[in-house]
């Protein structure tokens, strides 16, 4: 995972980013399992 200067957490896997460590761990275990993301995780993302 990756934190930005702006305070913003990037999955690894897909990129999207969040203002939440948390969000952003659990996006990036799914990615990685899954191979795919997950909708109710992603709604979370940061547009």
């Amino acid at each position: 995972m990756v934190i930005l200067s702006n305070g913003y957490y990037i999955c690894d896997e897909c990129k999207l980013k969040y203002g939440d460590n948390a969000l952003a761990q659990k996006c990036e275990n799914w990615c990685r399992k899954h191979k795919s993301c997950n909708l109710e995780i992603t709604k979370h993302a940061i547009k």
